[in-house]
């Protein structure tokens, strides 16, 4: 059997290039070659006939420059969109180009390079790529102590509305659609969107290649005062109440924060490893809580009564204590808040607490202010109220180390005491069973 050969026949007859022709055509054999045949109307525009049946339009140049080649552009296969007479005026006019200097088949590579490259910078700057670099970056490497804020407002809120797009196409237009989305549920995650996004992309511009932002010139959406919500008695009370209905997970997360005064993310990461049940403390590490110290929390008994039933046998007692997948901690609380407030609404229908009147709007956060507000109506001095809230200020700022750990340590077990106390009294006034 011969061996295949890739020569290509030079056809030195010139032809006229058209339908007829081609339709007229014997395609040579594998060991023949091509075939090239070249057209009598225009110079250097001809046809490649292969062994494989197809046929391709082609233009043949050389440049003026000294020592240049002769060159073959292939300009398409025969077919749509490529006919016999569209191919020679795609010929003419890249003929006209050498005989303006371009080169077409530099100019080609100049092109697809150019395009290879945008679609390089599409994947670069896909939304998602760019919140991720953001966070490791920038939020991440300098250790900010808002990491969980952002990571979460990226998560829930600004990452699913920008989705598949590119972060240089974002538009002012798209930026105010977002704001007013999350704002019809909450206008303070509207104004953290707007304060984190803005952030990432002014950091774009500095360290990332974006040349603009479409945030510039826009001012926070929602007016925000100085929040001052406390729950009342009647309220911790009703709300302990409905916390049965709710998950296991999410139902315990609010008894902590209730009982403890800590900040929503403080809790959701508690692992058993924090807590001695022996010395009855449970230690939140820095790296969870906003001012980065160590926070010694006392376990009193009803606290301890509920860590006991989320794992009753010792043996059992590692990682995280409050997971839906037993990898991460439990997530997903504007959904849970949600199903809190039409519990309590559904509670407030009810005659047992119908005379209370309204549930004023409420966040977790509010739990913080509540407690200490109940301190002083306790009668505890602030510097203990503010070391239970791990408030570093007056004569506490400073104080680092073990010793800033057990500073107030058994007053703060003295003042928890107190407030578990108080919290017994108000769910026994209201019918509630606690814990």
């Amino acid at each position: 059997m011969p061996t295949p050969q890739t020569a290509e026949t030079q056809v030195d007859k010139t032809v006229t290039i058209n339908k007829r022709f081609i339709n007229e055509i014997t395609f040579p054999s594998t060991e023949d070659g091509r075939r090239v045949h070249w057209d009598k109307q225009l110079k250097g525009y001809g046809i490649r006939v292969n062994p494989n049946r197809t046929i391709v339009f082609v233009v043949q140049y050389r440049m003026k420059a000294k020592g240049a080649k002769t060159q073959t552009y292939t300009i398409g296969k025969y077919g749509s969109p490529w006919s016999p007479d569209a191919a020679r005026e795609e010929a003419r006019s890249l003929l006209e180009q050498v005989h303006r200097g371009i080169d077409p088949i530099a100019q080609r590579r100049t092109v697809e390079a150019a395009a290879e490259q945008a679609a390089l910078e599409e994947v670069h700057y896909e939304f998602n790529a760019f919140a991720d670099r953001y966070i490791e970056e920038h939020v991440k490497a300098n250790d900010l102590r808002s990491l969980s804020d952002i990571q979460g407002t990226f998560d829930r809120d600004i990452r699913p509305f920008f989705q598949g797009k590119s972060v240089r196409q974002i538009t002012k237009q798209d930026c105010k659609d977002l704001r007013s989305q999350i704002g019809q549920r909450s206008k303070s995650a509207a104004n953290k969107a707007h304060k984190w996004l803005n952030a990432a992309l002014m950091w774009g511009i500095e360290h990332d290649g974006l040349e603009s932002s479409p945030m510039l010139g826009l001012k926070r959406p929602y007016k925000e005062g100085k929040r001052n919500r406390t729950l009342s008695e009647w309220e911790i009370a009703l709300l302990w109440s409905v916390l049965p209905q709710l998950a296991w997970q999410f139902a315990m997360h609010m008894r902590i924060l209730i009982l403890t005064g800590l900040r929503l993310r403080e809790v959701s990461g508690m692992t058993w490893e924090e807590i001695d049940l022996d010395r009855k403390e449970w230690i939140v590490p820095g790296a969870r809580t906003k001012n980065k110290r160590d926070h010694l929390v006392p376990i009193l008994p009803v606290f301890e009564r509920l860590l006991t039933t989320i794992e009753p046998d010792p043996q059992l007692r590692s990682g995280l204590l409050l997971t839906t997948n037993g990898r991460t901690p439990v997530s997903g609380f504007s959904k849970s808040k949600a199903e809190v407030d039409v519990l309590i609404d559904s509670a407030l229908r009810e005659s047992a607490w119908r005379t209370h009147g309204p549930f004023a709007p409420w966040v977790r956060h509010d739990m913080r202010r509540t407690l200490s507000t109940m301190c002083g109506e306790m009668r505890v001095p602030i510097a203990y109220a503010e070391a239970i809230l791990n408030h570093v200020s007056g004569t506490l700022d400073g104080v680092a180390g073990t010793y800033w750990l057990y500073q107030y340590a058994r007053e703060k077990r003295e003042t928890l005491a107190k407030w578990e106390k108080r919290l017994e009294k108000i769910m026994k006034k209201h019918k509630v069973a606690f814990p």
